[in-house]
């Protein structure tokens, strides 16, 4: 079961019993002790519930956790065709550098590929990776941030200068008709060396990012391939038809697969 899904079962649950305990998370989804505390962690980082001990409650704003629920549901379903999409690209025994983002964690969800080895500093990652097999987890190692998953430091970019990928997947916080957009220089720095790295980088983001905003920019010209859900608009599109990036479009590929099988 993926975290969004058991996300939205506690949810369910905290919204008719006010409170739910780590044991009864469970219990409910016949999951860890670990694997529901960091469920709790996610939630409790989201402000959709409050941490009590052993468990979490209700907040007394119903509303936040409907509206959470409702952008989950929604993210969750686009944010899973790409990532589908995505790790289809992902050939048996390659190197693949994985970047912290939701998005990414999608396609580490969903890689099939075998004998691989997947390179990342996204401990979320880290973990959906360790439940696979026939792949080897390489973590760039440095100091965790624990809000936002993620190892940091200049070790990451160092030990970075030491490899070699064959596809770099890399998320984005906007995307403008100048370039990507991530809310700390640091993140542009790492994915700049990602970038370096990787023989194809592809960037995987769903639609909101190309009407949200952020501070720190990325150049289109580290990006070869974008993977989205729905249409880019038409100005970005033009940037990139001029930089020779491919974009892939799950809404299309899904209606040219649906029109072959009539076909046949």
């Amino acid at each position: 079961m993926y975290q969004e899904e058991r996300l939205l079962k506690i949810l369910e649950y905290i919204n008719k019993h006010h409170a739910m305990s780590v044991m009864d998370i469970c219990t409910l989804l016949n999951v860890s002790r670990d694997t529901a505390r960091r469920d709790i962690v996610k939630l409790v980082q989201e402000g959709v519930v409050i941490r009590t001990h052993g468990g979490v409650a209700l907040p007394q704003l119903q509303k936040e956790i409907a509206s959470y629920q409702e952008r989950l549901i929604d993210e969750t379903d686009s944010k899973r065709k790409i990532g589908k999409l995505a790790a289809k690209l992902i050939q048996d025994r390659e190197t693949v550098i994985l970047d912290v983002s939701t998005t990414v964690q999608s396609v580490a969800e969903q890689i099939s590929a075998k004998n691989i080895t997947a390179i990342t500093h996204s401990i979320d990652i880290v973990g959906i990776l360790s439940g696979k097999e026939d792949l080897q987890v390489y973590v760039l190692g440095g100091y965790l941030h624990a809000k936002n998953r993620l190892l940091f430091g200049p070790s990451v970019i160092d030990k970075l200068r030491e490899l070699r990928a064959d596809k770099a997947f890399i998320g984005a916080s906007a995307i403008r008709a100048d370039g990507l957009y991530f809310p700390y220089e640091d993140d542009v720095s790492v994915k700049k060396e990602m970038a370096r790295r990787s023989d194809q980088v592809i960037v995987v983001a769903d639609f909101t990012k190309f009407t949200s905003k952020s501070v720190y920019r990325l150049d289109f010209d580290f990006v070869d391939i974008l993977i989205t859900d729905q249409e880019v608009p038409i100005e970005i599109r033009e940037v990139l038809d001029n930089k020779n990036i491919t974009i892939i479009q799950c809404e299309e590929k899904d209606k040219f697969e649906e029109e072959n099988r009539d076909e046949s």
